[in-house]
């Protein structure tokens, strides 16, 4: 598995230009069943009290894997996963914000979340309602 450094903004928007990707070796080429839905206006899903404008450097994030039965099964969808990062940089509290398919990408998303560490923050407190999705699109997953 690939570790990916990055920093990232708790805003949705801002981590739309990071490139990051990653591409899993499963058994044959992915053939979609489905036609990748469309997504979210993340910016709606943002609230007033959420983290927004924090900047996290973070120590150790991977991108979900891709399930199992999702590429077999030509599955495309994106998922929006919540978040709150504890002042010793661990993640605490993730859950899923939106998912489209409902559930398919669900437990791999909330997985990879939940094993993210970030620097330390300083002189702040928790960081609550951090946001970020995942793409899962023709057998390869981004982060947006």
């Amino acid at each position: 598995m690939r570790l990916i450094s990055l920093i990232m903004v708790c805003v949705l928007a801002s981590c739309a230009g990071i490139p990051q990707l990653r591409q899993d070796s499963q058994q044959g080429p992915f053939r979609p069943r489905d036609i990748y839905p469309t997504t979210p206006n993340v910016e709606r899903l943002i609230g007033p009290e959420d983290c927004r404008g924090s900047t996290l450097a973070a120590v150790q994030a991977e991108l979900p894997s891709y399930p199992g039965r999702a590429y077999q099964n030509g599955r495309q969808g994106w998922v929006v996963v919540r978040f709150d990062v504890n002042t010793d940089g661990s993640v605490a509290r993730t859950r899923i914000a939106r998912s489209v398919p409902d559930g398919v990408f669900d437990r791999a998303s909330r997985r990879a979340v939940s094993s993210w560490v970030f620097r330390p923050l300083e002189g702040e407190q928790i960081l609550e309602n951090c946001v970020v999705m995942f793409e899962f699109r023709a057998g390869e997953v981004r982060i947006r």
